[in-house]
């Protein structure tokens, strides 16, 4: 196992990482979501904090005064409804907390549909798998992450609070009202504070998660290799096509051999076939070249057929180099090709 490690040196290729998000896995930090609501949470008690203790405070006159008489079914349940509304209304900004902490989890990798998550999967009930991931390097990470997190936040606030201890004891004659402005202030520069802390977990966490998650794709060279054969092909089997293709090709060029008007050579090692019909086209096309032993063999075909075989090596180069099979011959080669064909009908004519 360890030995499979140190082989994935490879980065993981784009079908990995597609599989992974069909499969739910992400670099996903926990921290950054905690820091989602978290501040989400502030700022909900920073501006709607003094509204919604108001409200609780109205909806408490509101019970203690209507239940001084008796009441009957229908008045209870038209009472039990419009406390329903307020308090609903009273908490409604609070309930965009949970929605930021789902928005976080989009702006971390992005919308995913996927249901294999939710695909019942019976490793993992295994307890011995469920062992391994306890004791894993993983499960150590995380276990010194929330102990120095939980330490550094406890830190912060006993910080916060030894600053307001000699402020403690005033309380004692401050009306409500006054005590408890007192410690919501306290409260809120402890969260703020609190947030900040958050934020520079939130990033180390996420930059580890974004490490872990790229170490944990990285493939083996005979991964890649694998992959490529499952969408590409089998190389060898891909090879031998391709050799079938240019045999099969090179067949139907040599069968348009004995169609050509002409064969140009330089004279040994290039062979280029062209012919001409005026019903067809306005230029000479080439209807196959080739070098080494293919030219061997056009020639020999050509010559087999009754197809005139010339020398004119700066041609017969230029031609192989510039001009495809099928393909008519450019401008700037259409007085040396017209001297050519007029050299061969001079001949058929004397034949």
């Amino acid at each position: 196992m360890a030995d499979n490690d140190q082989e994935r040196t490879e980065q993981a290729t784009s079908r990995r990482r597609d599989q992974a998000r069909q499969e739910g896995n992400f670099a996903t930090s926990k921290e950054v979501s905690t820091l989602f609501m978290v501040g989400a949470g502030v700022l909900v008690l920073y501006f709607s904090g003094l509204w919604m203790f108001s409200g609780l405070a109205d909806v408490m006159r509101k019970c203690f005064h209507l239940y001084r008489g008796e009441l009957t079914v229908k008045e209870l349940h038209t009472i039990f409804k419009d406390l329903s509304f307020s308090f609903l209304m009273i908490i409604a900004p609070a309930l965009l907390i949970p929605i930021l902490g789902a928005i976080s989890y989009v702006l971390q990798n992005g919308i995913n549909f996927t249901a294999k998550p939710l695909t019942p999967d019976f490793k993992k009930i295994d307890p011995l798998s469920g062992f391994k991931k306890i004791v894993s390097i993983n499960a150590l990470a995380e276990l010194v992450k929330s102990v120095l997190k939980i330490s550094i936040l406890t830190y912060v606030v006993f910080v916060n609070v030894k600053k307001e201890w000699m402020n403690m004891p005033m309380l004692i004659d401050m009306d409500v009202v006054a005590s408890t402005a007192y410690i919501a202030q306290v409260s809120f520069t402890i969260m703020v504070k609190t947030v900040w802390v958050l934020v520079v977990i939130a990033v180390l966490d996420f930059a580890y998660q974004k490490w872990n998650f790229e170490k944990g794709l990285r493939m083996s060279k005979e991964e890649i290799k694998e992959e490529m054969k499952e969408t590409e092909g089998d190389p060898i089997i891909k090879a031998r096509i391709k050799s079938m293709q240019r045999e099969m090709a090179r067949k139907r060029m040599m069968a348009d051999v004995p169609k050509a008007d002409v064969v140009v050579t330089n004279p040994t090692h290039i062979a280029v076939a062209i012919r001409y019909d005026r019903s067809k086209g306005n230029a000479p096309i080439v209807v196959a070249k080739g070098a080494g032993h293919v030219a061997e063999k056009i020639r020999e075909i050509a010559r087999k057929h009754g197809v005139p075989v010339l020398e004119n090596k700066p041609l017969a180069r230029t031609l192989y180099k510039t001009v495809k099979i099928g393909m008519e011959i450019p401008a700037s080669l259409y007085k040396a090709v017209a001297e050519v064909l007029a050299y061969v009908y001079k001949l058929r004519k004397r034949k």
